[in-house]
């Protein structure tokens, strides 16, 4: 019985200090009240819009013979708009508009517009607006200031911008809507053509409809 007896409670010598060494060995539960470093949540991305100038639209307007105002449009415009929710005054807007796509609603005037007279299409075949910087001014509002680069002239003009929706689209994309107003004077950018005829001051309107996938 001894020769059973000695091995069997060697093994459980050996097991008992096997134990005792995992013991020691375990990290000790952190108490209740101690502190954790807490896990940064990753920053907020700006996402980039590209505008769908099928469902977007550039107006302007301006007197005629001091009686009525006229109002045009450019068809083919293109651009940007980097828009970060949580930070919105780090967002930007860049619009391309192809001049020579104006349109009034009279071939001949339009033929005008596009010669010497006013926008030198030749020359000047596309002016740009690029935002400098965006200040809040609302709930969903914000002064857009930045440079327009217009029949060879850059000015800086400011537009009055407002929010005005957001969702997503038919295959999923993601959607953002903008209308925005700002008024120049066209001989600040040497279009001076029949100052008895048309006034000086444009009133522009830009509809804006973005979509990032």
């Amino acid at each position: 019985m001894k020769c059973f007896l000695i091995p069997a409670l060697s093994l459980a010598a050996l097991a008992a200090t096997g134990l005792t060494l995992i013991a020691a060995k375990a990290p000790a539960p952190a108490p209740a009240h101690a502190w954790t470093p807490a896990v940064a949540a990753p920053a907020a991305v700006a996402a980039t819009y590209t505008i769908d100038k099928v469902h977007s639209s550039l107006i302007f307007s301006l007197t005629h013979m001091k009686t009525s105002r006229s109002y045009g449009r450019f068809n083919d415009f293109s651009g940007t708009v980097s828009f970060d929710d949580a930070k919105p005054e780090a967002s930007k807007v860049s619009i391309q508009i192809q001049v020579a796509s104006v349109d009034t609603n009279s071939k001949d005037r339009d033929e005008h517009l596009r010669g010497p007279d006013f926008f030198e299409v030749k020359e000047y075949p596309v002016a740009k607006f690029e935002s400098k910087t965006i200040e809040k001014t609302g709930d969903k509002t914000w002064s857009v200031k930045g440079t327009l680069d217009l029949h060879g002239v850059k000015k800086d003009v400011t537009i009055a911008m407002e929010q005005t929706g957001s969702g997503k689209g038919f295959t999923g994309e993601s959607l953002i809507g903008f209308h925005g107003t700002t008024s120049i004077s066209r001989s600040d950018f040497g279009v001076k053509y029949g100052p008895e005829v048309l006034g000086d001051k444009v009133d522009l309107t830009i509809s804006i409809e973005a979509a990032a996938k």
